[in-house]
C-alpha cells in the first residue's frame, strides 16, 4: 500500500528532469549574450567540477583506508564474481557528448547530450537576433512554469520520502543496517567533510559570503539527493 506513493514521487521527480534542465539551460546560455563569455564560464565550471571531484576522491580514499568499512562484510557469490566494465576511451567519451538526434537523447534521458544541445540552441538564438527572441521568450516561459511545477512536486516530498524509507525498512528490517554501520559512517563523514571544508572554503574565499547562506540555498536539492539517492532527481 505504501510502495506506490514512493514510486510515484520518484516518477514525478524524473518527469521534471529533461524539460527543466533543457529550458533552464537554453535561457541561461541566451542570457549570457556573448558566446565568448559562455566559453569562459564553461571552462571555469569544468575546472571547478574536476577540482572538487578530485578532492572528493581523495577524501573517499583517506576515509576508506582509515575506517576500512568493507572489512568483515560477507559478499554473496554474485557480488564477489562481479567484474567492473572496461572504462570507455577519451575519444568515445567526447563523441558521446554530442547528440546525433537530440529528440532521442531527450527520450532516453541522456543528460550530457541534452545539455550540449541546449547550450548550442541558446547561443544560436542570440546569434539569430530579433528572430531568435520569440524562441528565448518561449523557453523562458517554459522554465518558469517548470520551476512552479517543481515546487508543486516538492510539496509531496515528505510523503514520498516517508514511503521510500518505510518500504526499505519493511523489506530488509532494521537489523540489515547493522553490518553496514561503518559504511554508513564513512559515507556520512565524507559528505560532511566535503561540505564543511571544501564547499564552505570555496564560498568564503571566492564568493565572500557566509557558508550558511550557501547551505540555506541548496538545502532542498541536497536533501532530495540524499533521501532519493538520485542526483538526477535533485
Amino acid at each position: 500500500y505504501v510502495d506506490p506513493i514512493g514510486q510515484v514521487f520518484l516518477a514525478l521527480l524524473k518527469m521534471l528532469i529533461v524539460p527543466l534542465v533543457f529550458s533552464s539551460l537554453v535561457v541561461g546560455a541566451a542570457s549570457i549574450g556573448d558566446p565568448r563569455d559562455l566559453g569562459r564560464i564553461g571552462i571555469k565550471t569544468l575546472v571547478l567540477y574536476l577540482a572538487t571531484t578530485a578532492v572528493a576522491i581523495v577524501i573517499g580514499l583517506v576515509l576508506g583506508n582509515f575506517l576500512q568499512p568493507g572489512v568483515g562484510l560477507a559478499l554473496s557469490e554474485g557480488a564477489a564474481a562481479f567484474k567492473a566494465p572496461e572504462a570507455p576511451s577519451i575519444k568515445k567519451v567526447i563523441l558521446d557528448l554530442f547528440p546525433s538526434n537530440p529528440i532521442k537523447a531527450a527520450a532516453d534521458g541522456v543528460m550530457l547530450q541534452i545539455i550540449i544541445f541546449a547550450l548550442f540552441l541558446g547561443v544560436s538564438a542570440v546569434l539569430a537576433g530579433e528572430k531568435g527572441k520569440p524562441l528565448i521568450s518561449f523557453f523562458d516561459s517554459m522554465a518558469e512554469a517548470m520551476y512552479k511545477l517543481t515546487g508543486i512536486v516538492m510539496k509531496t516530498a515528505p510523503y514520498g520520502v516517508f514511503a521510500l524509507i518505510a518500504v526499505t525498512v519493511a523489506q530488509y528490517g532494521i537489523s540489515v543496517l547493522a553490518p553496514f554501520a561503518k559504511v554508513i559512517l564513512a559515507v556520512y563523514a565524507g559528505c560532511i567533510i566535503h561540505a564543511l571544508v571544501v564547499y564552505s572554503g570555496l564560498i568564503t574565499v571566492f564568493v565572500k559570503k557566509s557558508p550558511f547562506w550557501f547551505f540555506k540555498g541548496v538545502q532542498a536539492p541536497a536533501l532530495t539527493a540524499f533521501v532519493t539517492r538520485s542526483s538526477a532527481a535533485a
